[in-house]
């Protein structure tokens, strides 16, 4: 009922506003909205306060919930091999879970089993977040889904390129990839961690970025 309800008053819209190009296709073609303007307005970040990433550090950062969603289980094993190639390079992941803490203890027990207590980090969460990205060199998003994907923005503005999933909807319509960052297919551990150490090896490449 609700959800009837819901699409009878998109009808009365004049306009409806999505924050990528992809979402508002889905809604073209699914909603069937006649005489209602679909437009995307990507979200936006303000100029940052902090000075940009150097691109010297040797940290990879990582933020958002901790949730299955976001796929840390996937960054974790990636980072396994990157370990393995550049022991030097540590990942921090920066984000609170649910009040169950299922998801953080199920980070921890793999990255203990993992072995990667001295080179993977879990944060917490970080006020202001903003402050943080600097300290990194490369950012990570590894999600299976994203409404939008504003934790790339925000890595972006810190000066970190972002290898990133190329998932629905939001990345791919950020990143250039090659350019600012590295697109990845969903849920493929080799190909992150590739694309990791792509960049970690290549000091030229990750500071163009």
């Amino acid at each position: 009922r609700l959800r009837r309800e819901i699409a009878h008053r998109y009808t009365l819209l004049d306009a409806l506003t999505t924050v990528t190009r992809a979402d508002a296709e889905d809604y073209r073609s699914r909603m069937k909205l006649p005489g209602v303007r679909i437009e995307a307005i990507p979200n936006a970040v303000p100029e940052s306060a902090f000075p940009p990433a150097d691109g010297d550090l040797k940290w990879v950062v990582a933020a958002g919930r901790l949730h299955r969603v976001k796929r840390y289980d996937l960054l974790v094993q990636a980072f396994a091999q990157v370990s393995a190639a550049r022991p030097d390079w540590r990942l921090r992941i920066y984000g609170g879970g649910d009040a169950s803490g299922d998801e953080e203890s199920a980070l921890r027990a793999l990255i203990d089993q993992l072995d990667l207590r001295e080179q993977v980090f879990l944060m917490g969460s970080a006020n202001p977040m903003e402050a943080e990205w600097p300290k990194g060199s490369i950012a990570a998003v590894t999600s299976d889904r994203e409404s939008f994907g504003m934790t790339i923005v925000e890595a972006m503005r810190g000066g970190l390129p972002v290898v990133a999933t190329a998932c629905p909807h939001g990345p791919a319509e950020i990143i250039e990839d090659g350019v600012d960052g590295r697109l990845v297919p969903v849920g493929d551990t080799d190909a992150i961690a590739a694309a990791l150490l792509q960049l970690i090896e290549d000091d030229g490449l990750r500071h163009r970025m």
